[in-house]
């Protein structure tokens, strides 16, 4: 557990604020690597897995280690678009830079380049935005709109609270992720990596509330000794009917837009795999916008679902007169099964491109 201790002065100065999608992007890189939550991000980590490039994925790991986060939230703060994001992050003192890329060992099989990361060569952390700003396309920018109207909505919803019975009633609101016994914040579950203790005083310094999409059900604390600003993000997405709208595939989207990983459409067929793809991509869909997104016709759609179906990979709901099709646990687990044999496909070592010539309390 981590006690987050205020007093009157820092309960004046909380706040709550979206971050932006370089924060987005980071969290994402961290729950594309995971399996939990497959209610929520089944159907997203089977349409991203397999499109995150190798830097990307060696971007992923660095960033997000097993034991924590590297802190980029309050070194970068909140970014309206991730070239802003990144802009900032290429301006950030190299000695600060590297106090926090430190604090990790390199992962294994990394990319040569993160140990100039490491070091914060400038060279370096260009291949670093770069391959954060491809991972930013693939993951986040095709959902960027609806992710932001959910957040901006989350901010709202937190910021009437406030207005209505002061920041203590925000904070309340935070239960079960967090418990507010005045004048201190416990947030079960929390295991302080580099800070010395459980305990944790603001002692002034302003703390955001950032609520994310991706962040996982513990929230995260990120202070540093260069910015007086505390970042606390916390999971804006429980729900999986919110989430099947987020990631329901844009608009235009036909069969090919989605990549079908090439070993489920050796096990399934391609057309097959398409349309469990389709079906992860939108988590309750009819059968007309299974054939609509697969591109195929109403009865080949019809019966590539019956088989899927039959095999246990997917579930038929009825609603009144509409039946929708979702993923079993055993068609996620498929599903990711396949993207990380992808993933680990498109590993394997090559050349970077040649055109790329905070401390915190996690």
């Amino acid at each position: 557990m981590l006690r987050v201790h205020f007093t009157a002065d820092d309960l004046a100065q909380v706040r709550v604020m979206v971050l932006g999608p370089l924060a987005e992007t980071q969290m994402s890189l961290r729950t594309v690597q995971g399996r939990d939550r497959a209610a929520l991000f089944g159907g997203w980590r089977a349409r991203t897995g397999p499109r995150i490039s190798a830097e990307g994925r060696h971007a992923a790991r660095f960033l997000n280690p097993p034991d924590g986060l590297v802190d980029l939230f309050t070194m970068v703060g909140a970014a309206n678009c991730v070239d802003e994001g990144l802009e900032r992050l290429l301006s950030v003192e190299r000695r600060r830079l590297r106090a926090e890329f430190s604090i990790r060992p390199i992962p294994e099989r990394a990319a040569p380049w993160l140990s100039e990361v490491m070091d914060a060569e400038p060279r370096a952390v260009r291949w670093l935005a770069d391959a954060l700003r491809d991972c930013h396309n693939v993951a986040v920018a095709p959902y960027w709109p609806r992710i932001d109207q959910h957040l901006q909505g989350e901010v709202a919803r937190r910021g009437q609270l406030m207005v209505q019975g002061g920041v203590e009633a925000l904070l309340n609101s935070l239960r079960p992720m967090a418990v507010w016994n005045p004048p201190v914040l416990e947030i079960p579950g929390y295991r302080p990596l580099t800070h010395p203790s459980a305990d944790f005083h603001l002692s002034g310094s302003p703390l955001v509330l950032a609520p994310s999409v991706f962040c996982g059900a513990v929230p995260q604390l990120f202070a540093s000794p260069e910015d007086d600003t505390v970042v606390m993000t916390y999971q804006a997405l429980n729900s999986p009917v919110d989430a099947a709208a987020l990631w329901a595939a844009p608009a235009g989207d036909r069969r090919g837009d989605a990549p079908v990983p090439p070993a489920l459409a050796a096990l399934l067929g391609r057309t097959r795999a398409a349309v469990l793809c389709a079906i992860a991509d939108h988590p309750a869909c009819t059968t007309t916008e299974l054939s609509r997104r697969a591109g195929i016709s109403l009865a080949s759609a019809s019966e590539h679902a019956s088989t899927l179906r039959g095999a246990g990979l997917t579930t038929l709901t009825r609603e009144r007169k509409a039946a929708f099709h979702t993923l079993t646990h055993l068609g996620v687990a498929l599903l990711s099964t396949s993207a990380r044999d992808a993933s680990a496909h498109q590993a394997s070592p090559q050349v970077i491109r040649s055109a790329r010539s905070s401390t915190g309390v996690r």
